[in-house]
C-alpha cells in the first residue's frame, strides 16, 4: 500500500519544480522566482514545532530549508472500503512562511499571501488534481474536495501547538483541512501510464 507521507512528499517536489513565488529581500525591493524549494514536513503540530524549532537553531548552509512549509498533519486514518482504490482518506496541511509580528493584516495579504502562499495553494491543488495517483471524479466532476482558511492570527500572535507551546518564530500560513484522497490501486496507474 502507497503510504500518504511518501506520496505527498514527491507532491511537495513537484510544486516546488512547478510554482512561482515573489520574494520580498531584506531591503523591500522583490524578486519574482520560478521553481522554489519547499520544506516538507509530516507529523503532529508538535512534532512540526519541534522540528522548525531544530531548523531555527542551524547555522550555516549544511541546515534544510525551512520555508516555505508545507506540513501534512498526522494521524491520518486511511479507510479500506472499495477494490476500486487502495484506500480514502481525509487529510489536514499547513501551507506556512515566515513573517513578522508587527506586520498588518493588509502586509501580510501583500506579501505573505499573495506573494508566497496563494500561489503554492494554487499550484499544489493543481498538481493533485493532474497526479494520477489520485481520483478527484466525485458525482463526474474534477475538483479537490477541501477547506481552505488564511491565517493571520498565527503571525501576529504566534502559532501555538495543542500543549500551549509556541512555534519559534512568527508565520503566516493557509490552513487547508479535510482534503479528500483517494489513492488508486497500483494496476490503475499502471493501466493509466500505459495508454
Amino acid at each position: 500500500m502507497d503510504q500518504i507521507e511518501d506520496i505527498f512528499a514527491s507532491v511537495v517536489e513537484a510544486v516546488g519544480r512547478s510554482v512561482s513565488i515573489i520574494k520580498t529581500k531584506a531591503d523591500g525591493t522583490t524578486e519574482a522566482v520560478a521553481g522554489v524549494g519547499i520544506n516538507y514536513i509530516f507529523g503532529s503540530a508538535q512534532y512540526i514545532k519541534d522540528m522548525l524549532d531544530v531548523r531555527s537553531k542551524g547555522v550555516g548552509s549544511n541546515m534544510p530549508l525551512k520555508f516555505p512549509l508545507i506540513a501534512l498533519q498526522t494521524p491520518n486514518v486511511q479507510t479500506v472500503d472499495s477494490g476500486d482504490y487502495q484506500y480514502r482518506t481525509k487529510i489536514n496541511l499547513i501551507i506556512a512562511c515566515s513573517s513578522k509580528k508587527e506586520w498588518s493584516n493588509e502586509k501580510r495579504m501583500e506579501t505573505s499571501f499573495k506573494r508566497i502562499l496563494l500561489p503554492i495553494y494554487e499550484k499544489l491543488v493543481d498538481v493533485l488534481l493532474h497526479d494520477s495517483r489520485f481520483e478527484w471524479n466525485y458525482g463526474g466532476l474534477e475538483y479537490v474536495p477541501h477547506t481552505m482558511s488564511k491565517n493571520f492570527d498565527y503571525g501576529r500572535y504566534g502559532a501555538m501547538t495543542p500543549s500551549g507551546q509556541e512555534v519559534s518564530e512568527p508565520i503566516d500560513a493557509i490552513d487547508v483541512r479535510s482534503l479528500e484522497i483517494k489513492v488508486n490501486n497500483q494496476n490503475c496507474i499502471r493501466e493509466y501510464v500505459k495508454t
